[in-house]
């Protein structure tokens, strides 16, 4: 956790006096050549800014000796002696190095960016100069904002991260950034005094929104600058370990963001209570309800294929589907969710919402195994635990906010 004492992050009035910036570069390839090297940073910054550089290598555990030789710091230019290259090492994941670089700079305004991933050269420049002129802004650069160009990702990756953006966005209320997991952003040193950071995983500016937002004392907007990554771009692997880091960070944050509020409105603690409380009741209920779904399809299609003469057991088996879906809505509707329109314009619109929103959570199972074996190895039986995890809470959710209209986190 970021020290709330540390002469770093205190907006003192030497610091505010000065146009200095500091760029905090993220690497976990010490020893491959970066995409944004420091030196070709630097020769992007606008040259009447006084600037600095630290490149922080994380996640840098159980390296060869040829390391300790590619954090050798070169020295300032001597034409500019307060400008400087810093190479640091931190064990820990890209938000840890975020922090730390953090804590090591001095600069007024601060750019953060994963060196890694090949941005272009005029982005440098936009966020710099987006930033000086908005320094009460986040300035985000963003892949999902007009005239944006990153390469195509592959369509699972691709709906796994819109998943994990609409969570951000939804379920921590980051509504006003379309990008809140972009690894490239900058801040004046202000905006972030008054806040602490975790900094356990790899979501920095996911962890900076949120904290900000919950801060009563901060009035900071959001302007995001349009991404241009290289072709040359090489997709990252998304793994198991990825998205259960991303789950999480998302946890993490949202309990975070439940605290705050509870020590901000204590007025009303007696009534977020309650209303954890039932969420979990009509959780609780849902799942009994698809529970009971199970017996009703195996009852409804062995009877139906023994009793009946000459029928053709798929015929029997869809019987039982439709009936066990017919079931779960009716029970969903009266017992879990208490809704009690009958009006059979209302009905038939509800069990149409709730028969599309299940083959949709099948679609998501489907999609989840596929991509749970196929890209990250994981065996047949713990994939399918898992997506069939994510699909009923996903099922829960969505007929809960669409079809029988609450609110989710109620």
């Amino acid at each position: 956790m970021v020290n709330p004492e540390s002469k770093t992050l205190v907006d003192d009035s030497e610091t505010k006096k000065s146009n200095k910036i500091s760029v905090v570069l993220l690497t976990q390839n010490p020893l491959k050549p970066m995409f944004q090297s420091p030196h070709k940073v630097m020769s992007s910054m606008p040259r009447e800014l006084s600037k600095e550089i630290i490149v922080v290598h994380y996640n840098s555990t159980n390296r060869t000796s040829d390391f300790d030789e590619a954090l050798e710091s070169p020295k300032g230019d001597v034409n500019h002696p307060d400008e400087k290259i810093l190479h640091v090492r931190v064990e820990g994941e890209f938000a840890s190095g975020v922090m730390r670089g953090i804590e090591l700079s001095v600069g007024k305004y601060i750019l953060v960016m994963d060196a890694d991933l090949p941005y272009s050269r005029d982005i440098i420049p936009e966020l710099v100069t987006a930033l000086i002129a908005n320094p009460n802004f986040i300035i985000v650069a963003s892949r999902f904002v007009k005239d944006a160009h990153v390469r195509r990702i592959p369509f699972v990756q691709n709906a796994i991260g819109k998943t994990a953006r609409g969570i951000a966005r939804y379920g921590l209320k980051i509504k006003n950034v379309k990008d809140p997991t972009s690894a490239c952003f900058a801040f004046s040193r202000h905006v972030i005094k008054d806040i602490r950071f975790e900094a356990k995983g790899k979501e920095a500016l996911l962890e900076i929104l949120v904290k900000v937002s919950n801060n009563s004392e901060n009035n900071v907007a959001v302007k995001e600058i349009p991404i241009k990554q290289d072709d040359t771009l090489i997709t990252r692997k998304l793994d198991f370990n990825r998205i259960l880091n991303y789950s999480k960070d998302v946890w993490e944050l949202y309990r975070f963001g439940k605290k705050s509020k509870l020590e901000t409105d204590k007025d009303n603690s007696g009534q977020k209570i309650r209303r954890s409380i039932l969420f979990l009741s009509k959780a609780g209920r849902f799942f009994t309800v698809g529970a009971s779904g199970l017996v009703v399809n195996y009852v409804a299609s062995f009877l139906l294929s023994s009793l009946v003469p000459n029928i053709w057991y798929i015929h029997a088996t869809l019987f039982g589907i439709i009936l066990s879906i017919t079931s779960n809505f009716i029970l969903n509707k009266i017992w879990t969710f208490e809704d009690r329109n009958f009006s059979p314009r209302h009905v038939l619109r509800q069990y149409v919402l709730f028969l599309a929103l299940c083959t949709l959570g099948a679609v998501i199972q489907l999609s989840l195994v596929y991509a749970f074996v196929e890209y990250s190895h994981i065996p047949y039986a713990v994939s399918l635990i898992l997506a069939v995890c994510v699909a009923s809470i996903s099922n829960f959710l969505l007929n809960k906010k669409i079809t029988f209209g609450e609110k989710i986190w109620e």
